[in-house]
């Protein structure tokens, strides 16, 4: 029995194109770093990481609206106290909490695809991991603009 994973077949060069203030995202890069299971489609894949960048752009419209006034054109020309030779940290914590949101968004709809039932796996599609990755996406988002994080559970 051969299978292949449709995550491996997304396109290298394939890039999630967004606004000017914010960094574009490269899709394979995605899928690989966060370990998406091989089920899902390349557009399903491409369709969530908008949604997250629109969900990231909008939780960030009135940081990026005070860096634009403070004259600042893009997320890698923020200033930070020390940038590592790698780049701008604020970049990397924005693509963290991008590819966070958009994993747990596949997360949630992976129980809807089709397979057998004896297929399932919780640790895939299991409420509480797909709100541990909304959690990490919010702690990025937090450190992105030099907020406290709180974490609050109901008992």
């Amino acid at each position: 029995m051969s299978f292949t994973a449709f995550s491996d077949n997304i396109d290298p060069a394939k890039t999630v194109q967004n606004s000017p203030f914010w960094p574009d995202l490269n899709l394979k890069d995605f899928a690989a770093g966060y370990r998406l299971p091989g089920e899902y489609r390349e557009t399903m894949v491409e369709d969530r990481l908008k949604l997250a960048m629109i969900w990231a752009n909008d939780q960030l419209r009135l940081w990026r609206q005070q860096q634009e006034a403070a004259g600042v054109t893009s997320l890698s020309d923020v200033p930070v106290g020390e940038s590592p030779a790698w780049g701008s940290p604020l970049v990397l914590f924005y693509t963290r909490a991008v590819s966070c949101h958009a994993k747990a968004l596949l997360l949630a709809d992976y129980p809807t695809m089709m397979r057998k039932s004896d297929a399932i796996n919780d640790a895939k599609e299991s409420d509480e991991t797909a709100d541990k990755w909304h959690s990490f996406a919010m702690d990025a988002l937090n450190t992105l603009q030099d907020k406290p994080k709180i974490h609050a559970e109901s008992l």
